[in-house]
């Protein structure tokens, strides 16, 4: 049995340091000594390599014909959309994509009700149709 790989996290050995009052810098002193855990960026990144891959795999066996046709489809879906102040479920892309199959964190966690995005009807309107 071989022994098992262990992640050591890392360190930065020299911080920058700002002098006086400036903006503020890209890099906080938190973010310079917080860990990163390896598969973060892998996890951010899931569902656009498994799209990908949906996409090759497809390719690889109906022809070139059917990922392009997949992807229009998609593109249209994203397209439509409700007034600006409305939120849209996404029902249509999750059918498409297949994301409507499975339950994960946001659908049973992230309910509309509980959304700090609900604005004021009138006045999103008013901005987006430039009457301000």
């Amino acid at each position: 049995m071989e022994p098992s790989v262990k992640v050591m996290p890392q360190m930065c050995d020299t911080f920058t340091v700002t002098t006086g009052h400036k903006a503020p810098l890209d890099e906080s002193c938190a973010e310079q000594i917080g860990f990163v855990h390896p598969l973060k960026q892998s996890e951010e990144n899931f569902e656009t390599h498994q799209h990908a891959l949906n996409m090759n795999m497809l390719r690889q066996r109906e022809g070139l014909h059917a990922p392009l046709k997949m992807s229009m489809e998609i593109q249209a879906v994203k397209k439509t959309g409700r007034l600006p102040f409305l939120q849209s479920s996404n029902a249509s892309l999750d059918a498409l994509t297949g994301r409507d199959l499975c339950l994960d964190f946001s659908d049973y966690l992230n309910s509309p009700e509980y959304h700090e995005l609900l604005r004021q009807p009138h006045a999103v309107m008013e901005k987006s149709l430039g009457l301000l």
